[in-house]
């Protein structure tokens, strides 16, 4: 496939993605965090004290969409999406351009596997498919990573750094494995060496220059992240389901064959894995969703591998591994595939909540609702969506799980218990209700304290 082709199927996932708002455009608590940072940034202003961890390509993503006003969420769904289905592209691209010499039909079935593997991707946490249909970053992250991949075998080391240095502005496990190919592009390459530099400054200057200036300490966000990650054996568990389970055992086959390029990839993605699970060893959260580069890596060896053993003239012992692999793959499937419309029905329910509970905010207005500095909620999960529609910092929305003391105004979702909310209806006047959600008036705090709320 050429850049030229690449170019056309990017514009048909564009197209697709921007179709794809009718089936629910809801982004999800990440997102709306830095669809908030990108339009304060907008307007020369930054306060990152609170919300989910700092990424800084989404954010800088984040500041043209802004200029959209109110369609900077279905841009930013739009963005996510098109880079999902981009990622899959690629995938399969891939795979049939590893797969060359076994022929035509058999590369065929290998980027329909890599591709395959990668839109059915398990994870028990968050759906592969609601991360992209909801706007987090790993669907682009894999997108990233693959096309720095893609790059590279085409003969374009500067685009490929390029890629990943964008990578690594998504996820800092992307660092090591940057450097190492930084290091060989050093060596090898000594035209690379200034955009090396300029990637290493920049990723430094744009990951820890706004904690240094919101706070003095640079290392801000990486404390915060700290919040346990889980043993290495559940994270390694959680990296060996993430893609069919056929994908292993062909992965293993394609790097059988010892192509250098092969190895490469199988020796990344089971780096990519290690430091996720060093970095859950040192409290940092090891979520299978980290590891979807990894997975994509994994998909796209197995469908090497299967494009080998179609090939493969021993036909007795390749029939009855292909028979074992099917079957496992057969039984996988039904299940995972069930997972895409399930997170699309999952996005719309969100969505129309979350329409509903920003109706209710504009019906009600500002300010009643921020006339003590701060808004409260119920519903951690909405509090960014809040700060969006409020046009105020992530740190005037709190969320409580019982009465607040600390702002004037709480609005009750469907995540508060039927205790807490006949609480409130004693204590305070309402102000709106919009189906499962209600707006109430308490008194001003006599002082404000400190902010709470979701940080991953």
């Amino acid at each position: 496939m050429t850049i030229r082709h690449l170019v056309a199927a990017a514009a048909v996932c564009l197209a697709l993605a921007a179709g794809s708002l009718a089936l629910g455009h809801e982004p999800v608590y990440d997102a709306w965090a830095w669809l908030v940072w990108g339009r304060q940034l907008a307007g020369l202003g930054l306060d990152i004290s609170s919300g989910p961890s700092w990424k800084p390509l989404t954010v800088a993503l984040a500041v043209p969409l802004s200029i959209a006003g109110d369609a900077a969420p279905e841009l930013w769904l739009v963005l996510v999406r098109a880079a999902w289905l981009l990622a899959l592209v690629l995938a399969g691209e891939l795979a049939y351009r590893l797969s060359a010499g076994s022929g035509r039909g058999a590369r065929l079935a290998a980027a329909a596997f890599a591709a395959g593997s990668l839109a059915l991707l398990a994870d028990p946490v968050t759906m592969w498919a609601r991360q992209a249909a909801g706007g987090m970053s790993e669907p682009l992250l894999v997108a990233l990573v693959l096309g720095a991949v893609r790059a590279q075998f085409g003969g374009r080391p500067r685009l490929a750094l390029a890629l990943g240095a964008l990578a690594g502005l998504v996820r800092p496990e992307v660092w090591p494995l940057l450097a190492a190919y930084g290091l060989w592009c050093w060596r090898t390459l000594p035209a690379t060496r200034p955009l090396l530099a300029a990637l290493a400054l920049a990723l430094l200057a744009l990951w820890l220059g706004p904690d240094l200036l919101a706070s003095g300490d640079a290392l801000g966000s990486a404390g915060r992240a700290q919040r346990g990650g889980g043993g290495l054996w559940e994270v390694l568990g959680r990296a060996a389901a993430l893609p069919l389970l056929a994908a292993w055992p062909l992965a293993l086959l394609a790097v059988a064959g010892r192509d250098r390029r092969l190895l490469a990839l199988g020796t990344g993605a089971l780096a990519w894995i290690a430091i996720v699970a060093a970095m859950a060893a040192a409290g940092f959260p090891g979520l299978p969703r980290f590891m979807a580069p990894a997975a994509a890596l994994v998909g796209v060896l197995g469908g090497v591998g299967l494009a080998r053993l179609l090939a493969s003239r021993r036909v007795p012992a390749a029939a009855a591994l292909g028979v074992a692999l099917a079957l496992v793959t057969a039984l996988q499937l039904p299940g995972r595939a069930a997972e895409l419309p399930h997170a699309l029905r999952t996005t719309a329910h969100i969505g129309d909540s979350h329409d509903r509970v920003r109706a209710l905010t504009r019906a009600v207005g500002g300010d009643p609702l921020l006339r003590c500095g701060r808004l409260a909620t119920s519903d951690v999960l909405v509090r960014t969506a809040l700060a969006w529609e409020l046009d105020v910092p992530l740190s005037s929305v709190v969320s409580f799980g019982v009465r607040p003391r600390e702002s004037g105004a709480f609005i009750i979702g469907p995540q508060a218990s039927p205790g807490l909310r006949e609480e409130v209806r004693a204590v305070a006047a309402e102000l709106g209700e919009r189906g499962e959600w209600g707006a109430y008036s308490l008194g001003c705090p006599a002082a404000t304290a400190g902010v709470s709320g979701a940080r991953r």
